[in-house]
């Protein structure tokens, strides 16, 4: 998803200073963003810190159109999780079918390439929302404020951190030309593994599992099961490494878990660390990245009281069983696709020198 193109320093393992700004930008990004929400003490803490690491670390620059797509996939997120609320109240079917014609929708945009980021943060974001709107307990007008208001301020922090550390590489992906037999297979692949998702989580009791729902949508990115294959090791890897980092820094702060200052600075030090370890990987949203949001949502949603062995324990353990069942999904969906030849996976074809013409993966 990342728009970073290698780089010759990159290539060749070293840690540029343009990497370095890049880490930056995120680790600060998203400390600031947890600083607000603790002080006024706003519910759903997580949608804060999370937004931010996503929006400075899925795309190294910042301009106005890359603004545009991340606020309006609130929008639309928010609409189609009240849409889908209602259609579900009505009757379940409609809703599952709703649901499959939206994310058919989502994963074109995807495959097609310049809204890519619109299409995946809108799939992620409705994802999550719809699943927690479900549950009576949980107040969806703050719900859905929460998730909006969290989504201004990381576009205007995105802002704030580049103009204080500026992107100074020239990012120009290769454009690729996708035949019309990809396009539609991963259209599908897509769609109906990510309808299977919302059904299962729509009819059984997880109520506490909005981040093993979304890391069934995260490994469907790649939308091939080889890369969802790659995606789903690199999640399950960065979750594991950012639930010991939330676990480590909780048995630091011990018994001053409520002091504020603390717990942003040392949140603060493991966003720095992960978001480094994201650019020096430069493969897109990999182990540093998977990191980074595991802390953001364990932090964020972090209270005074709260236990978060249990929570980090449990996070980890129904993100790893999701993402194995996700995979067998796109084991069975791709098989089916690549039996019909209008969806059988081809390979995409190099299109024309980068500068040529507008980049079919750059938001």
């Amino acid at each position: 998803m990342s728009t970073d193109a290698p780089s010759r320093s990159a290539a060749q393992g070293t840690f540029s200073e343009d990497a370095w700004r890049q880490a930056c930008r995120i680790a600060l990004g998203t400390t600031v963003a947890l600083a607000v929400v603790k002080l006024m003490d706003w519910p759903f803490g997580a949608f804060f810190a999370l937004l931010p690491v996503l929006l400075l670390g899925l795309v190294p620059i910042y301009n106005l159109r890359i603004a545009a797509q991340f606020i309006a996939s609130s929008v639309v997120s928010i609409a189609a999780a009240n849409v889908l609320a209602i259609l579900g109240n009505v009757s379940p079917v409609l809703a599952i079918a709703a649901y499959f014609t939206f994310s058919l929708f989502c994963f074109r945009l995807m495959a097609n390439g310049p809204w890519f980021l619109f299409g995946a943060l809108t799939m992620v974001a409705s994802s999550v929302l719809v699943h927690l709107a479900s549950y009576p307990q949980v107040p969806k007008g703050d719900l859905f404020t929460s998730q909006f208001v969290a989504t201004l301020l990381a576009a205007f922090l995105a802002g704030v951190v580049h103009a204080l550390i500026p992107e100074r590489r020239a990012i120009r992906p290769p454009t690729v030309v996708k035949p019309m037999t990809l396009v539609r297979h991963q259209m599908l692949l897509g769609a109906a593994c990510a309808t299977v998702s919302f059904a299962a989580f729509q009819f059984l009791d997880l109520s506490d599992s909005p981040s093993a729902q979304a890391a069934t949508v995260l490994v469907l990115f790649p939308m091939t099961l080889s890369g969802g294959k790659q995606a789903a090791w690199t999640r399950v890897s960065g979750t594991l490494l950012g639930t010991v980092y939330a676990l480590v820094l909780q048995l630091v702060l011990f018994a001053h878990v409520s002091q504020g200052g603390f717990l942003v600075a040392l949140y603060g030090v493991g966003a720095l660390l992960f978001a480094t370890m994201h650019v020096r990987e430069n493969a897109g949203p990999a182990v540093g990245l998977s990191a980074a949001t595991a802390i953001a949502v364990l932090i964020g949603q972090l209270a005074p009281a709260a236990d978060l062995y249990r929570a980090s324990l449990y996070r980890f353990t129904s993100v790893a069983i999701a993402i194995f069942a996700m995979l067998l999904c796109m084991f069975a969906v791709e098989a089916i696709l690549n039996r019909f030849e209008a969806t059988r996976i081809t390979p995409a074809v190099p299109g024309p020198a980068p500068g040529s013409e507008r980049s079919a993966s750059t938001p």
